[in-house]
C-alpha cells in the first residue's frame, strides 16, 4: 500500500501478486492490484483484478468506485457509471465517487447531470481540486464562460502554481475575448515550465487574437520542435498562416495535421476551411462531410459547412445548416421564451413577432431588411437591435417597434433571431430582398448639416480601410492607410469614416489630406448622416460598408480573396446592395491589384 501510495506501480504490482500466490483470494491484494495495473495504464488487466475482488465482497464502495474508474479509462462510460452508481447506493457521502461519476457524465453528454455531480463532491469536499476544474470544463462546454472562469479560478487558487490550471483560466478568459489578460496567464504558466506545450498554444492563439501574428507562429513552430506530432500545433499554425494571408502553407500544414490524426473531425474542419480560403469549396465541403461521418452533427463542421454553402449560393441547404450557429460561443444563441419560434410556417398577418439582434453591428444593419418583410407579411415588428444602432433605426419604419439590446418586449406572439429569417423566409438567391434607394434613412437635418460643411464642386468620396481589430479575420478584411494612399486623387475630396483610427495609421492619416471628423461621429446615426451627404463611399468589408449599402449609397467594397459567405463568388456586384460593386483580391493578399483596379475606375468616371 505504501508503494501504491507512493507511485511506485510496478513494485507495488509485484508486491500485491507475491501476495495473492499465497492468497489467491485475498481481497485488498485483488483491489488493489487491479488499482496498480489500471493506474499502469493496463484498465482491461486492472478490471480483471478488481472483478474478482468483488466477486468476494459486491458491496465494497471502494472497490466498486475504482472499477468505475478503470473503466473509464477504457472510455466504457455506461458501464462506468452502473458501478460508481451501486458505491453510491452504499456509501452517499463518497466524494471522490461523484467526480468519477461527474466525469463519466461529461463524457456521455449529460452535461446537466455532470455538472450536479461534480457539485456534489464540492459540497462534500469543498476543497477538491479536480472536481472544480472538470465542473469547469463541463460550463466551458455549455458555453457558460463566466462560470467556467469562476471554476477554473477556484481551482487555481487551490492549487495556484498548476500551470496545467493556468492554462484552463487563459483558455476561457480567450473565449471570453479578453485576449490580452490570457496571455498574461499564459506566460505566468510558462514562468513555472517553459516548454509547457499547451501553455505555448494558449500564448499563441491570444497573440494571434491580438493582432501579432508573426509572433504568435514564432512561438507555434517551437511547440512543433518540441513535439512535432501534436495535432492541436499544427492546426494553430493553420489558423496563424491564413491570418498571414499564406493559404497555400496552411494547406500544407493542415495536410500534416490530417496525417497524424486522420479519425480526429477537427482535422477535416480546418482542412476544410483551408480549403474554403483558397476558395475551393466543394473540395471543402467534401472535407467536411468526412469529418461529419467521424460525428455527425459536429457543431463548427456544420457551421463552417454552411457558410460554404452560402458562399456558393446554395442557400437552401446553407441556411439550414447555418441554424448551427447558436450552438456556438461566438454568437447569442437563440433566446428560450415560451412563446413559439417563427420558421416561417405559420402566417405572420396579425401576430406580433419579437426579432432580436444576435451578431455583429454589420450584421444587424444587413438583416434588418427581413423586419420590413414582416411587416408586408402582416405582423407587428418589434427589433431589438445593439445600443451603437439604437438612434439610426428610430426611424426606420413606423411598423417596427424599436428597443435596445437588453430590453424585451412586454407581450409578442412569435420570436425569432435575426439571421433565421433568411430561413424563415426562405430566401434564395433570387429572392434575396434589395432596395434600389436602400432600406435606412438619416434625418434630413443632420444629412443637411454635413451637406454645409463639406467642399462642394468636387466628388466627395468616404473611405473606411481597417475595421475591428478583435474580429477573427481582421488580418485578412483590413489594410493599411499608406497603402490606399495612391488611390487618393486632388480632384476629390476625400473623408475618413473610421469611428477608430489604429496607432500606424494615425501619422499616414495626418500627412494625407483626407478630411477626419471621427470626433464628431458619436453613433451610427451620425456616420448614416455623414454617408448621405457623399458621391461614393469606398470600404473594406466592415459595418460601415454595410451602412452605406442599406442608406442606397454608391458603394465599393474591397474584398479578401476569401470573402464573407454574402458576397458569394466571382461576381463584381451584389445582390443584397444593387448600388454596391465588388473588388476582390485575384490571390490572398493582393491589395495592390483591388486598389489599381479602383483607381482606374475612378479615373473613368471623373472622366465620364
Amino acid at each position: 500500500m505504501s508503494l501504491l501510495q507512493e507511485g511506485q506501480l510496478a513494485a507495488a504490482e509485484v508486491a500485491f501478486r507475491a501476495i495473492l500466490k499465497h492468497d489467491a483470494r485475498n481481497f485488498d491484494a485483488l483491489h488493489f492490484a487491479g488499482v496498480a495495473a489500471a493506474q499502469a495504464g493496463r484498465p482491461e488487466e486492472g478490471i480483471s483484478f478488481i472483478r474478482r475482488a468483488l466477486a468476494i465482497n459486491p458491496r465494497h464502495t471502494s472497490a466498486l468506485g475504482n472499477l468505475g474508474s478503470a473503466l473509464i479509462r477504457l472510455g466504457r462510460y455506461e458501464e462506468a457509471l452502473s458501478s460508481l452508481d451501486r458505491a453510491l447506493a452504499i456509501d452517499p457521502k463518497a466524494a471522490n465517487v461523484h467526480h468519477n461519476r461527474g466525469f463519466a457524465l461529461m463524457k456521455l453528454k449529460r452535461v446537466d447531470d455532470s455538472i450536479a455531480a461534480f457539485d456534489r463532491a464540492i459540497a462534500l469536499k469543498p476543497d477538491f481540486v479536480e472536481a472544480h476544474n472538470d465542473r469547469a470544463s463541463v460550463l466551458m462546454d455549455k458555453f457558460k464562460l463566466e462560470e467556467a472562469l469562476a471554476a477554473y479560478e477556484k481551482a487555481l487558487s487551490l492549487r495556484p502554481n498548476s500551470p496545467a490550471f493556468m492554462v484552463n483560466v487563459a483558455l476561457v478568459l480567450y473565449a471570453l475575448k479578453r485576449h490580452a489578460e490570457a496571455l498574461a496567464v499564459a506566460d505566468k504558466a510558462l514562468q513555472i515550465e517553459p516548454n509547457n506545450s499547451n501553455a505555448l498554444i494558449a500564448r499563441a492563439q491570444a497573440l494571434l487574437r491580438l493582432g501579432r501574428v508573426a509572433e504568435g507562429l514564432e512561438v507555434i513552430e517551437s511547440v512543433i520542435k518540441i513535439n512535432p506530432n501534436l495535432v492541436q500545433a499544427h492546426l494553430w499554425r493553420c489558423q496563424a498562416l491564413h491570418l498571414l494571408a499564406q493559404p497555400e502553407a496552411a494547406l500544407i500544414a493542415a495536410t500534416k495535421a490530417r496525417a497524424l490524426a486522420p479519425q480526429e473531425v477537427r482535422v477535416h474542419t480546418t482542412y476544410g476551411f483551408i480549403l474554403g480560403s483558397l476558395n475551393r469549396l466543394e473540395e471543402a465541403l467534401v472535407s467536411y462531410e468526412k469529418g461529419l461521418m467521424l460525428e455527425p452533427g459536429n457543431t463548427e463542421t456544420v457551421w463552417n459547412k454552411a457558410l460554404a454553402l452560402l458562399v456558393l449560393g446554395r442557400f437552401e441547404e446553407g441556411w439550414l445548416a447555418y441554424e448551427y450557429r447558436n450552438l456556438r460561443y461566438e454568437t447569442v444563441a437563440a433566446r428560450k421564451y415560451p412563446k413559439p419560434l417563427w420558421w416561417g410556417k405559420e402566417s405572420l398577418r396579425d401576430q406580433r413577432i419579437y426579432v432580436y439582434w444576435e451578431q455583429g453591428l454589420g450584421d444587424t444593419i444587413h438583416f434588418a431588411r427581413y423586419a420590413l418583410l414582416a411587416v408586408a407579411a402582416g405582423a407587428r415588428v418589434t427589433f431589438s437591435v445593439q445600443d451603437p444602432l439604437r438612434r439610426l433605426f428610430e426611424g426606420f419604419d413606423p411598423a417596427v417597434t424599436i428597443i435596445g439590446q437588453n430590453e424585451e418586449p412586454d407581450e409578442f406572439d412569435l420570436h425569432c433571431p435575426l439571421l433565421s429569417l433568411p430561413l424563415a423566409f426562405g430566401t434564395r438567391l433570387e429572392t434575396i430582398p434589395a432596395w434600389e434607394n436602400g432600406y435606412l434613412r438619416a434625418p434630413v437635418e443632420d444629412v443637411a448639416r454635413w451637406d454645409r460643411r463639406l467642399p462642394t464642386g468636387r466628388r466627395r468620396i468616404g473611405l473606411v480601410w481597417s475595421g475591428s481589430q478583435i474580429h477573427g479575420n481582421d488580418a485578412n478584411r483590413s489594410v493599411r492607410l499608406a497603402k490606399v494612399l495612391p488611390l487618393l486623387q486632388p480632384d476629390d475630396v476625400w473623408i475618413s469614416l473610421q469611428k477608430e483610427v489604429r496607432e500606424v495609421d494615425r501619422i499616414a492619416l495626418e500627412a494625407s489630406g483626407i478630411i477626419d471628423v471621427s470626433a464628431e461621429l458619436s453613433d451610427f446615426a451620425d456616420t448614416a448622416a455623414l454617408i448621405s451627404s457623399l458621391d461614393l463611399v469606398i470600404a473594406v468589408d466592415t459595418s460601415v460598408a454595410h451602412l452605406a449599402g442599406a442608406l442606397g449609397k454608391p458603394t465599393w467594397l474591397m474584398l479578401p480573396f476569401s470573402p464573407d459567405f454574402r458576397w458569394l463568388l466571382n461576381r463584381e456586384d451584389s445582390p443584397w446592395y444593387p448600388k454596391m460593386r465588388l473588388f476582390r483580391q485575384s490571390r490572398a493578399g493582393d491589395w495592390d491589384g483591388v486598389l489599381a483596379r479602383m483607381s482606374a475606375a475612378l479615373r473613368h468616371e471623373l472622366e465620364t
